[in-house]
């Protein structure tokens, strides 16, 4: 007999796989409360209605649409068959493995919503159709960026305005990609962004869950991992193209993010 005590948590991704593209199952038109097993769902809805309960708050559904629901989300929804659209799965590690600096604040923009309405979804149908097929691991986070990024193009040209808050984070991550060389300084891009160190950072927090200091951090080790990976640079070398005094300041930095020193990074990676 089921603990109707505790809430269900489901697994719909093999262990293998990182992402996933699959078409909506006609039978989970109605599902019970539940959350997800440390992945991402996004599901695209071209053609039904309904509506979807997520964390206690009721969307009315209106296609074409993309449900957001995030990994500790309690959510189900009731929705009138045939429901014809796609689920999308993305573990974390498949954000987080990422050499893209872009999908991670791609995914975190996209996470500050529930539902996201569209005037139009044929763009959006044709990006998951070919990211359902895709294997190569290059060519699906390249398919999955520029889904994330023409939902969030639609959303803005839409009108559907972001707060200022998430403005400010936005324009934070901005700066972070176009800047030749990162400072790791927090105060050197609140000064940049006309506000505080300690306000910006608060504004991380609402939208990525991370302090700026971590925001900043995921940044420089991305970069790393890049410069490690892709160059032939020694790891001195690296250190010193990130703005670090030597290379064991550097290595120290690295394994506190990422549990491994840059000489184990490239020998696991080779």
């Amino acid at each position: 007999m089921k603990d109707r005590k505790k809430i269900a948590v489901k697994d719909k991704l093999e262990i293998q796989r990182l992402i996933k593209v699959v078409d909506f199952d006609l039978s989970k038109n109605i599902t019970r409360p539940h959350k997800h097993n440390g992945y991402l769902e996004l599901v695209f809805l071209s053609s039904t209605s309904g509506k979807h309960i997520i964390d206690g708050q009721e969307s009315i559904i209106k296609t074409p649409c993309l449900l957001i629901i995030q990994k500790d989300n309690v959510h189900h929804w009731e929705l009138v068959n045939p429901v014809k659209g796609f689920v999308l799965l993305i573990k974390d590690a498949f954000v987080s493995q990422s050499l893209d600096l872009e999908i991670n604040r791609l995914v975190g923009s996209i996470c500050s919503f529930n539902t996201i309405y569209f005037d139009e979804g044929a763009v959006f149908e044709n990006l998951l159709k070919l990211l359902a097929v895709e294997d190569n691991k290059i060519c699906q986070e390249g398919l999955f960026k520029a889904f994330l990024a023409k939902v969030l193009e639609c959303k803005a040209s839409s009108k559907q305005a972001k707060s200022t808050q998430q403005n400010l984070y936005d324009r934070f991550c901005d700066l972070l990609n176009k800047e030749v060389r990162v400072v790791n300084h927090v105060a050197h891009y609140a000064s940049q962004l006309n506000t505080s160190p300690q306000n910006l950072s608060a504004n991380c927090k609402i939208n990525a869950d991370l302090t700026a200091s971590e925001v900043l951090a995921g940044y420089i080790i991305k970069e790393a991992k890049r410069l490690l990976f892709y160059t032939a640079n020694s790891i001195s070398e690296v250190a010193y193209a990130l703005g670090f005094s030597d290379k064991s300041n550097f290595s120290k930095y690295f394994k506190r993010y990422t549990g491994m020193t840059p000489s184990e990074f490239k020998k696991q990676e080779n």
